[in-house]
């Protein structure tokens, strides 16, 4: 379409339209010792490659699905605990595979997972159709196993990091005053179950009545009590496509604009396709891999007609050194999270698409076992990704130039030196009236 499209990108026009800046804040926690003891155990078991419980024809995308949701809360590893317990069992019972719900119900966890099957190559490894009397041998200690890991998370009854979600909101809301902002935030979370965990730890909280959950299916009963009302009101006629799944979306985001509800707790279904211009603050209390992802759900918030600068605050694991890297990088590569533009096409360029990098990520997980191992391959990492960026920018000003006619380039360089002219000159100005007010109170030096 580029013949006949012409895509205005943000900083084209940013001397004409008064874009918002982003405001970063990190909300660091540590796990309690239990947490951090399902976490390790887990992981490990995930590093193996003798497990019965994985189709093998998915097994890596499921790993590394669960290696997020590791990172999300113990609620979510400890559904999936379960999926892997009940494959397990049916394997037993049958002597050989069969069908069962661990796909549909990983869909339903963690409601990405279609997207990344389509960017993601299956292993060549056939299924087992029969088990062996050797086979049966290792499922049973590998379902105990993962029966000692349920039995741990369920022990589990608050994650530090719930936690941490009441004292960062207190904070942003504590910046959006400042800003003169609505007191309204959209938290994302990568996992159906520990969306549920937050709405109820919230609830018990002052925002009681006045959160709304986000997701694929918008079932829950706050949702369609919004959705039958939204129906019934007149004013809402012209909008109504008769698709529920299109026109519950648009309820929720009305009764969010609303001053009903301050808190909207989403999953990746409201990264994308929505306006939420109101709402001034974005919470990644699971911070996907994917640097586009990032950019899609902070774009829902940081768009033309913001009337505010957004606040968006990042959750870090204290004691996880693969997730503080990650963050590094979106952070100080992609610049995902401060400034008036965020990530720049030329920065997202680089990366034909965000499921490479999380592949690396997910690598990382897998094979990194020690802080030293975690190091180098990040440092491997950052300056592939270094190299790639720069390259990008530098092709990008290439064409810029190439492209522009003469006198299109003197403008510009007429521009810029006319504005160190002019800056040069206030700074004389400065430094003449300080001179003039501090003659009596300060020693002025003079270089040649």
């Amino acid at each position: 379409l580029k013949d006949i499209v012409h895509r205005t990108l943000r900083r084209d026009v940013k001397e004409f339209i008064n874009y918002r800046e982003r405001i970063s804040i990190t909300q660091e926690f540590q796990p309690s010792p239990k947490e951090i003891e399902l976490y390790e155990s887990v992981l490990e078991y995930l590093r193996r490659d003798d497990t019965y419980a994985f189709p093998l024809a998915q097994k890596h995308l499921m790993q590394s699905v669960i290696f997020k949701l590791l990172g999300s809360s113990s609620f979510a590893v400890g559904r999936t605990l379960e999926a892997l317990i009940r494959r397990l069992e049916k394997l037993l019972e049958n002597s050989k595979v069969v069908d069962d719900e661990l796909y549909e119900m990983f869909l339903e966890e963690y409601e990405n997972l279609d997207d990344e099957i389509d960017e993601t190559e299956e292993d060549g490894d056939e299924e087992i159709n029969e088990i062996t009397f050797e086979d049966k041998i290792a499922i049973e200690d590998e379902i105990k196993q993962l029966q000692s890991f349920l039995l741990l998370a369920n022990s589990i009854e608050h994650n530090e990091k719930g936690e941490n979600l009441i004292m960062a909101l207190e904070t942003g809301f504590g910046k959006l005053e400042e800003l003169g902002a609505n007191k309204k935030a959209l938290i994302f979370t990568e996992s159906t179950r520990t969306q549920k965990y937050l709405f109820d730890r919230l609830s018990q909280e002052k925002y009681a009545g006045r959160i709304l959950l986000f997701n694929g299916s918008n079932n829950d009963d706050v949702s369609k009590e919004i959705y039958q009302t939204w129906k019934e009101d007149e004013q809402n006629i012209d909008k109504i496509t008769g698709s529920r799944s299109v026109d519950i979306r648009h309820a929720l985001v009305d009764a969010f604009a609303s001053d009903d509800f301050d808190i909207m707790i989403a999953t990746e279904a409201a990264s994308e396709g929505i306006n939420l211009q109101f709402c001034s603050m974005v919470v990644n209390y699971d911070l996907p891999w994917n640097p586009q992802r990032v950019e899609q759900r902070i774009g829902r918030c940081h768009r033309y007609g913001q009337k505010h600068d957004v606040v968006v605050v990042n959750f870090i694991n204290g004691s996880n050194a693969v997730e503080r890297r990650v963050y590094e990088l979106l952070e100080s590569k992609f610049k995902l999270f401060e400034g008036v533009f965020g990530a720049s096409d030329e920065v997202l360029g680089t990366i034909e698409s965000g499921m490479d990098f999380e592949k690396r990520i997910a690598e990382i997980y897998k094979k990194c076992r020690t802080q030293e191992e975690i190091e180098h391959y990040f440092n491997q990492l950052q300056e592939e990704f270094k190299e790639q960026i720069d390259e990008r920018v530098k092709n990008v000003q290439s064409q810029l130039f190439e492209n522009f006619e003469y006198s299109v380039i003197e403008k510009l360089r007429y521009t810029l030196s006319e504005t160190l002219v002019f800056i040069e000159k206030y700074e004389k100005w400065l430094w003449e009236l300080t001179r003039y007010y501090l003659k009596n109170k300060a020693q002025f030096i003079f270089e040649d």
